[in-house]
């Protein structure tokens, strides 16, 4: 497998762009997506000048940026491909779009509506020449690889790709590794790093879910079994990047760059022990 380790810094936004190159290597990742948010090193409406800006100080501290956390909507690109051209421009390969959600529409509509916007969009990638990246996430219209399935299937893998997403998944889901990277194939390209646990509050032990919620959690605590999600990339010989998403301990940087240098070290142990299994 060729794996980029890679972070979306949400909650590492406080950094200057060499502060952020140095938190990559001190944690033992390889690089750092490319953030579009207001507040963030690169501004929506600000991409021709902040792009390049960002994409020059990383390579000049040895990093490689290729892939972009963007939340463009589909109906944003189709009115306009010049943020996708700046991207690509700026050896951006890769960007993960917004989020379909459906609003009250049912089901089915929403998402014979979603699976004709992806086509246009695929569309205007392969134009363009960058890859979209659909993030299954819980509470949007696409929870699960099935659904991802429907969305992109028969598109260009070089054009339209998947990020499967352990953590998010378990909220309301989740299927079997093996068949999800069987199903989704050459397009599955990423996958969102993180993991939950559940927790009881006994207090709510009388409340209709009984106490129980889940958690964020660190990899080598949570739920997910990493050894059979990494099997299931292995067998469908993936080739991608992780994309590590630390939310736990938001509110103090350092206890969260502690676990997630703890993180990446065992990612990188399940990596290394699939890769050497006959």
């Amino acid at each position: 497998m060729d794996i980029s380790f890679s972070i979306f810094p949400k909650f590492y936004k406080h950094l200057s762009v060499s502060e952020l190159a140095s938190l990559v290597r001190e944690v033992g990742l390889d690089t750092t997506n490319l953030v579009i948010r207001d507040g963030f090193w690169v501004r929506p409406g600000h991409l021709a000048e902040d792009v390049p800006e960002f994409v020059k100080a990383m390579s000049s501290a040895g990093i490689e940026v290729r892939f972009a956390t963007a939340g463009f909507s589909a109906e944003q690109i189709m009115q306009d491909d010049e943020p996708l051209r700046i991207l690509a421009d700026n050896g951006i390969t890769e960007f993960r779009m917004g989020y379909f959600k459906g609003g009250d529409k049912p089901p089915a509509e929403a998402l014979a509506e979603d699976r004709a916007q992806m086509c246009q969009v695929a569309s205007i990638c392969e134009q363009v020449g960058i890859r979209v990246v659909y993030q299954v996430h819980h509470g949007t219209h696409i929870v699960c690889p099935t659904a991802a399935y429907d969305l992109v299937k028969s598109l260009p893998a070089e054009y339209v790709g998947v990020m499967l997403d352990p953590g998010n998944q378990a909220f309301e889901g989740f299927e079997k590794w093996s068949r999800s990277a069987s199903l989704l194939g050459e397009q599955l390209v990423a996958i969102g790093v993180k993991d939950v646990a559940w927790l009881r509050d006994e207090s709510q032990a009388d409340e209709p879910h009984k106490g129980w919620k889940l958690s964020w959690a660190t990899l080598d605590e949570g739920l997910t079994n990493w050894y059979d999600l990494m099997r299931a990339l292995k067998a469908n010989y993936f080739n991608g990047t992780f994309v590590w998403m630390p939310f736990y301990d938001e509110d103090n940087p350092e206890e969260m760059t502690r676990k997630l240098k703890r993180e990446v070290a065992y990612l990188r142990k399940v990596v290394a022990d699939v890769e050497a299994e006959e």
